[in-house]
């Protein structure tokens, strides 16, 4: 039998969780699924998933925040994490660090801060999806 990497899915939005599931067990992934940022930190400690799918707005703790605490763990540092959200898709300016940027560009900074491997705003494909989390799993391989 051969492995089969680990994906947790992290988003209160549980529609989307289940169509990531779906998608992802299809293409012979085993799915975690957690539906607030405290819960999707505590899965990733106890499971060490292979990639972490993590949405920004989540209730108990932001994406950016669980993030965060992914990279200072010693634990979990080594795990690709990967942004998938809504936020980003407005293009209204906004400041960043007293610079002016879209705010998509301010969220994928902030993302790249916080630890994160990749950054997308949904919508996104099942295909996209997929391959995303491929080129995670051959990165993490890498290192």
């Amino acid at each position: 039998m051969s492995y089969r990497a680990r994906v947790l899915v992290v988003d209160d939005d549980r529609a989307l969780v289940r169509v990531a599931q779906r998608v992802l067990e299809k293409e012979e992934f085993d799915v975690l699924t957690a539906f607030d940022g405290l819960e999707g930190l505590q899965k990733a400690r106890q499971e060490k998933p292979d990639v972490i799918i993590l949405d920004i707005t989540m209730p108990k703790m932001e994406g950016y925040e669980v993030c965060r605490r992914l990279q200072q763990d010693p634990n979990t540092h080594r795990i690709p994490v990967m942004f998938l959200t809504d936020k980003g898709e407005d293009d209204e300016p906004t400041r960043y660090r007293g610079h002016p940027m879209p705010i998509g560009l301010r969220d994928t900074a902030q993302g790249f801060e916080a630890g994160a491997t990749e950054f997308l705003t949904k919508p996104v494909t099942a295909t996209e999806l997929v391959d995303k989390v491929n080129g995670l799993l051959s990165f993490s391989n890498l290192s």
